[in-house]
């Protein structure tokens, strides 16, 4: 099962604090790995230095707390589940479909 992770720093402290903790996030990263169960499909910083979006893969949910486990004090988190969507399309248009069909 495909999940999308977004994550948002949490800045709040002094612009120096902020530096601290960017330094920590960073030296932190540098150690991390997937854990075992889980494919990282794609991941993306984003544009405004503020977080990112990581898309993997994996059949046991229990993998995705990895992240938050690690780095919750430093970022939030949203895990979503997501499908292709060539998938999706076929789902969308069959909703759209029934709710015009109820008058």
């Amino acid at each position: 099962m495909l999940f999308q992770v977004n994550y948002t720093t949490r800045a709040g402290g002094s612009a120096k604090e902020n530096e601290e903790s960017a330094k920590r996030t960073l030296a932190l990263f540098s150690k991390w790995s997937p854990p075992a169960g889980m494919d990282v499909k794609s991941f993306h910083a984003r544009a405004d230095g503020r977080g990112g979006t990581v898309v993997v893969e994996t059949d046991d949910v229990k993998v995705l707390l990895d992240g938050p486990s690690k780095f919750g004090a430093i970022n939030e988190f949203e895990v979503v589940p997501v499908i292709d969507i060539a998938e999706a399309v076929p789902i969308l248009t069959e909703g759209i479909a029934w709710t015009e069909s109820i008058s």
